[in-house]
């Protein structure tokens, strides 16, 4: 029985060594080589090739259309469908629409209109339609269609369509619609529509619509729309649209629209809208709108409209309309109203100031503005109202409501000879 056997798969094998050279010749050409009967169902028609199959299950050789079982061909014009293993060595036509269900492998290169299962190439596999389920490519792969599963690349990966997975190419990868699942590219990654996911690249990555989950660059990264998540960019990064989460840019970003979350960069940020939560630049933070939170700057920060929160800056800090909560500032503050504690050499308002205020230097109040609470300052000058206390060397109100304390104090609403005292005057 063991030398029946012995000898049934040395002739098989036999036979398929004469036979291939003469069918790959023959695929490669053109011509036609045929043998054995085709099954009525599925329908083939006459094709270059040997099918050695029985209702097409068995052994393809050359472009035999239809094969469940094992199929080998130089390169593939006239397939129709393999269930199995389908083996070649140049990739298909470009207009083919095959499907190809099991395992593909490309010694060198593969390929098929629609491809399903696990696929390996020396060089490249390259799918009309769909690559979907494990593939593996020496150099690069690409589908005109969708990508989905667990693909590697030496070089790159490219889809017309979406690409959803585990992807992972040695230097990029490219779709003209969205990425989502776990990208990783040793350059760079880009997409047409959006990214979701976990993405990580060399240098940079671009999206034509929004950037969400944890994203990393070695130099930045940039969203036609919303940046949600961690981001981490090595220089810098840029949002269409608003920033959420966790963002850590080693020289600033941007946003088009507002920021919220944790934010850190090596300079400076700024938002057309408003920045919420906390903030951290060596240089600056810059806000079209509202800034809140807590805001740490090396040199400034500034805001279209208010500052509420807890803010330090190194050098100034300024408001188009408020500043509410306690803020510190190296040299100065300006805006129109504050509220609650600031700290700076100098501070200047325009309009309303309630609570507590620092100045070392000077606190200033234009003629339309007022204080309401306390000002410590060398020297205090309200040129509107004054409802409260304040400190100084020299303090000056145009319209007393309260109690001065200094060395000379000034009330221009006081009867003539009380206007200006020495140590206190008051109005109450």
């Amino acid at each position: 029985m063991k030398y029946i056997t012995s000898c049934f798969f040395i002739l098989i094998s036999a036979l398929i060594l004469l036979v291939i050279p003469a069918m790959l010749h023959a695929s490669a050409s053109g011509g036609t080589v045929t043998s054995g009967k085709q099954s009525e169902t599925p329908q083939a028609t006459t094709s270059p090739g040997l099918a050695l199959t029985y209702r097409n299950i068995g052994i393809g050789l050359g472009d035999v259309q239809l094969v469940q079982g094992l199929r080998l061909n130089y390169r593939d014009r006239q397939l129709k469908q393999v269930d199995g293993i389908n083996i070649t060595m140049h990739r298909p036509d470009d207009n083919i629409n095959s499907r190809i269900r099991g395992w593909a492998i490309g010694l060198p290169l593969t390929g098929g209109g629609n491809m399903y299962g696990v696929s390996t190439a020396l060089l490249g596999i390259t799918a009309t339609e769909t690559l979907r389920g494990i593939q593996l490519a020496g150099i690069g792969m690409g589908a005109g269609g969708t990508i989905r599963g667990i693909q590697l690349a030496g070089l790159g990966i490219g889809a017309g369509g979406t690409i959803r997975g585990i992807q992972l190419a040695g230097i990029g990868m490219g779709t003209g619609d969205s990425i989502k699942g776990i990208q990783l590219a040793g350059f760079g990654l880009g997409a047409g529509g959006s990214i979701d996911g976990i993405t990580l690249t060399g240098l940079g990555i671009g999206s034509g619509g929004h950037i969400r989950g944890l994203t990393f660059a070695g130099l930045g990264f940039g969203a036609s729309g919303p940046v949600s998540g961690i981001n981490i960019a090595g220089f810098g990064f840029g949002a269409g649209g608003p920033v959420k989460g966790v963002n850590l840019a080693g020289l600033g970003f941007g946003s088009s629209g507002s920021i919220h979350g944790l934010n850190i960069t090596g300079l400076g940020m700024g938002a057309s809208g408003s920045i919420t939560g906390i903030s951290f630049a060596l240089m600056g933070i810059g806000a079209g709108h509202n800034i809140t939170g807590l805001s740490i700057s090396g040199i400034g920060m500034g805001a279209g409209n208010q500052i509420r929160g807890l803010s330090l800056s190194g050098i100034g800090t300024g408001a188009g309309n408020h500043i509410r909560g306690l803020h510190v500032a190296g040299i100065g503050f300006g805006t129109q109203n504050m509220t609650g504690a600031t700290v700076s050499l100098l501070s200047l308002g325009s309009g309303t100031a309630m609570g507590l205020f620092i100045a070392p230097l000077r606190f200033k109040m234009e003629q339309e503005g007022s204080l309401h609470g306390v000002s410590i300052s060398a020297y205090n000058h309200i040129a509107g109202t004054q409802h409260g206390l304040t400190v100084g060397l020299f303090n000056y109100s145009g319209n007393l409501r309260g109690v001065q304390i200094g060395i000379l104090n000034y009330a221009g609403n006081n009867r003539s000879g009380l206007r200006l005292l020495p140590l206190v005057n008051a109005n109450l």
